[in-house]
């Protein structure tokens, strides 16, 4: 199943227009549900805003100079990192308001190369800074806890932590390896060496883990995603470089929602393609679309982070349209409160 960005002009649209993939109403898995591109975007209404939005009605000055990494929290907040602050924001949905991390003083938190990201159930805040070469962990009302991996540390890029905040796994993308972390933050072993044999790296960029426990790591250079038990035993390998269905040109960043879907950016292909925790393929989103001519959903330029929480809400990275995207899968929950009706379903970039 592939549904992917239609070229033309957009028509405008009913109120209550909804955007699916696949197309259509009995097919639906993924919904398109909001971007957030400035400050007004976390309380506005989302059927205006993104039909004014596709209808090229609406042109905010962006909240985001060079978005990278996002991460969602369990309060219903989420975070991006920005390296053209360099700062990171707080986008509070419940409460309309976004905000900057801070410091003690109340000032914006001012890292060097913020990048990756990772919450805990905790609501704790993990934050990698690629020029520092730690990880900065903030406390759930954003105050700053403690600093890890200093001296230990070469290019955090990629950030995952368990849930209730015991281990922490970074990606260093330099040493082609994984980095472990206990909740004190002392090292207790680094996975993984370059190549391209089982449990071996080439440029990993990004880890997240699933609702098994595993974890899935973006072996970029490799073009594909490996599975690994939380002790690093090595599990399986999927994807490939290539332009056919399932194949991926640059992955750059891995999601695993609640109900056992894997999503992973493709950055130069301007898309995210969709798995299941055993790698079988399943969809893909996407296609290159300027916000300069219109936000059209599910078009990206140069996608990048991306994160899927416990309610299956999945955030992405829109990195040179300077925005987050966020969709949905359809699971039993959301239907039952969203349910769709007649006449809903439109076709993207239709």
């Amino acid at each position: 199943m592939t549904a992917g960005l239609l070229s033309g002009c957009a028509k405008p649209v009913q109120e209550t227009g909804r955007f699916f993939w696949p197309p259509g109403v009995r097919q639906a898995k993924i919904e398109y549900i909001a971007f957030y591109e400035k400050s007004a975007d976390a309380r506005r209404g989302k059927d205006t805003r993104v039909r004014d939005a596709i209808l090229g009605k609406d042109k905010p000055r962006p909240l985001f100079n060079k978005p990278v990494d996002v991460a969602s929290a369990p309060d219903g907040r989420f975070y991006v990192t920005d390296a053209g602050l360099p700062g990171v924001h707080v986008i509070d949905l419940s409460a309309g308001e976004t905000d900057l991390l801070r410091d003690e003083k109340g000032n914006p938190f001012e890292f060097k190369m913020p990048h990756g990201l990772a919450v805990d159930d905790w609501g704790r805040v993990y934050v990698g800074d690629l020029m520092e070469r730690q990880i900065f962990v903030f406390d759930a009302n954003h105050q700053l806890m403690t600093v890890i991996g200093a001296g230990e540390l070469e290019t955090p890029t990629g950030i995952a932590v368990t849930p209730d905040g015991d281990r922490i796994y970074v990606v260093e993308t330099q040493r082609h390896d994984l980095a472990v972390f206990d909740s004190r933050g002392r090292l207790i072993e680094r996975w993984g060496r370059r190549g391209n044999g089982p449990g071996q790296f080439n440029y990993p960029l990004d880890v997240d883990l699933g609702p098994d426990g595993r974890l899935y790591v973006v072996d970029s250079l490799n073009a594909r995603i490996q599975v690994l038990e939380p002790d690093g035993t090595f599990v399986r390998t999927f994807g490939e470089r290539g332009t056919a269905i399932g194949s991926f040109q640059v992955p750059k960043a891995v999601g695993v929602d609640a109900s056992g879907h894997v999503y992973v950016t493709d950055a130069r292909a301007h898309r995210f393609v969709i798995f299941d925790l055993e790698g079988r393929y399943l969809l893909t989103i996407g296609g290159k679309q300027s916000a300069a001519g219109g936000v059209r959903p599910g078009g990206f330029l140069l996608p990048g982070g991306i994160d899927a929480d416990g309610k299956d809400r999945i955030f992405i990275v829109d990195g040179l349209n300077r925005m987050v995207h966020q969709f949905q899968y359809l699971n039993d929950e959301y239907l039952k409160n969203n349910p769709i009706e007649q006449g809903q379903a439109v076709v993207p970039g239709d």
